[in-house]
C-alpha cells in the first residue's frame, strides 16, 4: 500500500487473481488512473466520507484513503458510513441483528433491531419486525427511537419531511413524528394479475412523487398535487429532472411538470452530476438533462456518475 496522503477520491479496481476468470484482488486507483491501494483485498466497497469497507479472510475492516486500517478487519459485513455513522449487522444467538457503528468500529446504537438505515438530517430508519408484522420508525445519532416504530412502512427524510404508511395509506411526517402531510395516498394499486403495492417518493425540489390512485404524480410540501399527468413509475428529482414511466418507456420531467425528455428508453437511471445513464439497443449510454446523447450507447451496463466518474 501505499504511505502517501491521498486528497482526491479513490476508486475501486477489480484485479484478476491468479489464472482464475472469477477469482480477483480489489485495490483502489485515482482520478488519473493510478493505482493508490494496491489490490490485496479480497473484495471491496466504494469510499464514502473518505472511508472504504475492505474484506481480508472472512472478515471486514475500514480503510482510509492512505490505505491505513481505522478499523480492523474483525467486522461481519461491509459498512458506508453517512455523517459518520454507519449500520452494521452482527449474528447474535442466532440470529442477525443490526446497530449502527462509530468511525473507530464502536457500537452507538446496540444491534437490537432487524434493519437500520442511514443517517439522513440526524435521524436514521429502524425497522422491527418482519413482513407484515414489520413496523417502522426513526433514531437519532443516540440511539433514542424519536418516533417510535409506528408505521407500516416508512422512507428516510428529504427537505425535512418523510414518507410514512399507517395502514394502506401514505403521508408525510416531520421530525417530531407528527403527520404535516395526513396519510390520504393510496399504498396498493391493482395490478395486471395482482394488488401491488405503491410507493411514495421523496421530497426534492419540494416536490414527492406519490400514488394519486390513476397513476403517480407529485405533491408539494402543503400535500397538494401540483403537477398534472398520471405516470406507472416516478422517482424523486435528481438535477431537477424526475425519471417517469409511460407505456413501459423511460423519460424525465421538470419541476414544471413538462416533458423535457420524451419517454423513449427501456430503462435508465437518475440523474446524476448533469448525466443519467439509459438504455438503447440494449448497450448503455449516457444524456444530459435536454436529452441529447453525450456519451453514444456502447456499455453492457454502467452506474451512474459519481465525482466526475463511472464505473
Amino acid at each position: 500500500m501505499t504511505s502517501e496522503a491521498l486528497t482526491t477520491e479513490l476508486f475501486p479496481i477489480f484485479v484478476s487473481h491468479g489464472r482464475s476468470r472469477t477469482r480477483y484482488k480489489v485495490g483502489y486507483i485515482d482520478r488519473e488512473g493510478r493505482v493508490a491501494i494496491d489490490p490485496i483485498f479480497s473484495d471491496g466497497t466504494r469510499f464514502s466520507e473518505s472511508l472504504a469497507s475492505v474484506k481480508l479472510g472472512n472478515h471486514w475492516g475500514v480503510i482510509d484513503t492512505t490505505g491505513r486500517f481505522a478499523i480492523e478487519p474483525k467486522l461481519p459485513d461491509f459498512c458506508y458510513f453517512h455523517e459518520g455513522l454507519a449500520h452494521l449487522s452482527i449474528k447474535t444467538r442466532g440470529r442477525w441483528r443490526c446497530g449502527v457503528i462509530d468511525r473507530k468500529g464502536s457500537f452507538v446504537v446496540p444491534p437490537e433491531y432487524d434493519a437500520v438505515g442511514n443517517f439522513h438530517g440526524g435521524l436514521a430508519l429502524f425497522r422491527i419486525g418482519e413482513l407484515e408484522k414489520a413496523r417502522f420508525g426513526f433514531l437519532d445519532k443516540t440511539g433514542a427511537e424519536v418516533i417510535p416504530a409506528a408505521f407500516h412502512r416508512a422512507r428516510r427524510f428529504s427537505e425535512g419531511l418523510a414518507a410514512a404508511r399507517i395502514g394502506n395509506l401514505w403521508g408525510y411526517v416531520m421530525p417530531s413524528g407528527v403527520f404535516k402531510i395526513k396519510p390520504r395516498f393510496e399504498g396498493t394499486r391493482q395490478g395486471v394479475r395482482r394488488t401491488e403495492e405503491t410507493d411514495a417518493g421523496c421530497f426534492s425540489a419540494g416536490l414527492a412523487p406519490v400514488w394519486s390512485g390513476e397513476g403517480y404524480t407529485f405533491i408539494d410540501k402543503a400535500g397538494e398535487f401540483v403537477i398534472g399527468g398520471a405516470f406507472d413509475e416516478a422517482r424523486s428529482f435528481h438535477d431537477d429532472r424526475a425519471l417517469v414511466k409511460q407505456a413501459k418507456l423511460f423519460g424525465f420531467i421538470d419541476t414544471t411538470g413538462r416533458m423535457a425528455i420524451h419517454p423513449q428508453f427501456a430503462f435508465s437511471r437518475d440523474f446524476s452530476e448533469g448525466l443519467a445513464v439509459v438504455r438503447k439497443d440494449s448497450l448503455c449510454g449516457f444524456i444530459d438533462t435536454e436529452g441529447k446523447i453525450v456519451i453514444r450507447p456502447r456499455f453492457n451496463s454502467a452506474m451512474s456518475f459519481r465525482g466526475g466518474y463511472v464505473s
